[in-house]
């Protein structure tokens, strides 16, 4: 008996890390409301960028990015963000949770606007 109890030890103790781990990471979240995906935003204006961020264990602080390069540092998990006025065209908005070595750990949120 001792194997068929060891098996299902393990497995009930891989069912609760699974399930432990999934809450953790459905707890973890980066949203931006403001603008929306595929959202069009006036060419030339400030852009404010309305987040609410639930870092994951290691998360300090967040930077947020246009197309590719970082744009400002996000001290607050619910704030708005006011970017530089972009040019006309398309443009990538990502927010990224980083550690205090300002190295990003993999949690993160990016989307497509259109400056108009």
């Amino acid at each position: 008996m001792p194997g068929k109890f060891t098996r299902i030890s393990c497995a009930l103790l891989t069912l609760g890390v699974a399930l432990w781990g999934s809450s953790v990471l459905a707890d973890a979240n980066v949203k931006i409301s403001s603008p929306t995906d595929g959202g069009t935003v006036k060419a030339g204006a400030p852009v404010h960028v309305v987040y609410e961020i639930t870092p994951n264990a290691g998360g300090d602080h967040s930077h947020i990015y246009v197309n590719g390069k970082e744009a400002g540092i996000l001290r607050k998990l619910n704030s708005t963000f006011e970017l530089d006025p972009l040019p006309s065209g398309a443009h990538a908005l990502c927010i990224k949770v980083v550690n205090k070595g300002h190295a990003s750990i993999g949690q993160e949120t990016c989307l497509k606007v259109t400056a108009k």
